[in-house]
C-alpha cells in the first residue's frame, strides 16, 4: 500500500536558494538508492517553513529510507540547510484521486 512523508521543516530565507539548488542531487540520490521512491513534492508554507511531501511503494519502503537516507551524501547537503525539523511523519494512503480517476 502506497505511503505517504511528511516533513515540516524551516529553512532560515537566506539559504533557500542554496537549498533550492540541492534539491536536484538529492532527487536523484533518491531516486538510485530506494527502489520504493516515488515521487517528492517541496512545498514552501510560509518565509521559512517548508513541507516536504514524499510518496513511497509502501510504508515499510518509507520506513527503511528514513532510517538510511542520513547515508547519502546528497540528503545530507540538502539537509544542511533545515533549521528544525518541526514534524516527520508517515502514512498510510487509503484513497486517492487523480485527473484519470
Amino acid at each position: 500500500m502506497t505511503a505517504i512523508e511528511l516533513a515540516r521543516f524551516t529553512v532560515d530565507p537566506d539559504d533557500v536558494d542554496a537549498m533550492l539548488d540541492a534539491r536536484p542531487a538529492m532527487l536523484r540520490a533518491l531516486r538510485e538508492r530506494f527502489d520504493g521512491f516515488e515521487a517528492l513534492h517541496l512545498v514552501r508554507l510560509d518565509e521559512r517553513t517548508w513541507l516536504d511531501v514524499v510518496r513511497w511503494a509502501s510504508r515499510a519502503q518509507a520506513d527503511e529510507a528514513a532510517a538510511t537516507v542520513v547515508e547519502l551524501p546528497e540528503c545530507r547537503a540538502a539537509f544542511a540547510y533545515i533549521k528544525e525539523v518541526v514534524a516527520m511523519e508517515h502514512g498510510e494512503v487509503l484513497f486517492a484521486g487523480d485527473r484519470a480517476s
